[in-house]
């Protein structure tokens, strides 16, 4: 028990590493900004909105919030009994998990610049990520009542269990609507759709998940939610989408390894991190989830930078800003944090409030400089090989050759 308590204190002391980095890389920014403004020679042009707008719209949103905690609102709030209505929890848990989807959905369409998505075939394959959720307790039930497995506790037991009764029930779920849409050839017919619609399958499935969460913590799992959860679905999911990409370009007695491949991988990795966050020894090392989670999100840049540079849309013409999508995720996930404060404030009292939101800066702040910044960093270079390509080529083949249309290419190949 003394090293559990010592590995504790280590994931703490790595904590703060990773917060003394995000302050370390703000002081830059800050430095940047200085050095911007000494160069430039029209001063009043520097203090422009427009150049400024969102750190403007992130810094205003955050100093209204902590004026409505710290000025308007209780110390106590008369509202704590009504805090545990199930209609006031219903209602709020659901929009709040519902935007957290939004956010997400929001992002991956940005990032589909070539050949954008209509935003009706994403809302139905969202639907169908909602409506698939529910398969997952008879399969569940299956393995409890006529298997007789579970979790019990057991290191060995409680692994195979994330893996087969979480990781695998979880994903086939969330494959059901890729492999509906995918059936429709006009609509999914560049690679990276292929990603942006196994996302927005698992976004559909971690709504639902969400919304239960947030529900029984009383807004408190908010920000883990958004940050973490949804995060972690979507990239196993990508990750059969990958693989669904390749067999489609495969002829029909080759796809089904890609599949199955594609599906055990996307599986194991749900397991295992879902694995330290459910046993009771391994919670000792729950840290480890989180490094898990950091490696599965450079993984998961890699595949989306692999996916949109093999689009047969490909124009010159279209910039891909990559200061947008980092402002978008900072400014969406720190509102979470603060929307998620200021409720908190509202039903427990200010000063629950606070103490909420130093820990959620503490626990999150990190991740949403790192997400902000990782989740932004796309080079665009139409046919290229990513820079890590070594790394994973026994995992996930190349993407296919180049051909003059990608359209007609698919349509000969798909089954």
């Amino acid at each position: 028990m003394a090293f559990y308590a010592n590995f504790g204190e280590m994931w703490n002391t790595l904590t703060i590493v990773f917060n003394v980095a995000g302050v370390f890389l703000l002081f830059q920014f800050v430095r940047y900004k200085i050095n911007d403004y000494l160069l430039e020679p029209n001063k009043a042009l520097f203090w422009s909105f427009a150049r400024h707008k969102y750190i403007t719209a992130v810094g205003g949103m955050m100093l209204g919030s902590l004026v409505l905690v710290e000025l308007i609102l209780p110390d106590v709030s008369p509202l704590v009994e009504e805090a545990t209505r199930a209609h006031f929890n219903t209602i709020l848990g659901t929009a709040i998990a519902l935007s957290i989807s939004i956010i997400w959905m929001v992002y991956l369409r940005k990032l589909d610049v070539y050949e954008p998505e209509k935003w009706r075939h994403i809302v139905i394959v969202f639907v169908m990520g909602c409506l698939t959720v529910w398969l997952v307790f008879p399969m569940s039930g299956f393995l409890k009542n006529q298997l007789n497995f579970y979790l019990n506790d057991g290191f060995v037991n409680d692994f195979f269990y994330s893996w087969i009764g979480i990781g695998m029930t979880e994903e086939f779920v969330k494959m059901i609507p890729l492999l509906i849409i995918v059936r429709f050839r006009k609509i999914v017919n560049e690679p990276y759709d292929f990603l942006l619609y196994a996302s927005v399958a698992a976004l559909g499935f971690a709504f639902v998940e969400n919304a239960l969460y947030i529900q029984k913590t009383n807004f408190l799992a908010t920000n883990g939610r958004a940050l973490m959860s949804t995060v972690a679905h979507m990239t196993f999911s990508s990750v059969i989408g990958y693989s669904v990409m390749i067999a489609s370009c495969r002829r029909p007695g080759q796809r089904w390894y890609f599949y199955v491949g594609g599906f055990l991988l996307a599986s194991l990795m749900h397991g295992f991190f879902d694995f330290w966050l459910i046993n009771p020894v391994a919670k000792q090392f729950s840290g480890l989830s989180f490094l898990f989670f950091i490696l599965s999100a450079h993984f998961w840049v890699t595949l989306k930078s692999k996916a949109i540079n093999a689009s047969y849309f490909f124009d010159e013409k279209i910039e891909f800003v990559n200061d947008s999508y980092r402002y978008f995720i900072i400014f969406w996930m720190v509102a979470l944090i603060m929307f998620s404060t200021v409720l908190i404030g509202i039903f427990h009292g200010s000063e629950m409030a606070n103490d909420f939101l130093k820990g959620q800066i503490f626990a999150y702040g990190f991740l949403i400089y790192y997400l902000g910044f990782r989740f932004s960093r796309f080079v665009i270079a139409p046919k290229a090989l990513a820079a890590c390509q070594f790394a994973i080529e026994a995992v996930i083949p190349d993407e296919p050759e180049p051909k003059e249309n990608w359209q007609e290419y698919y349509e000969e190949k798909h089954w």
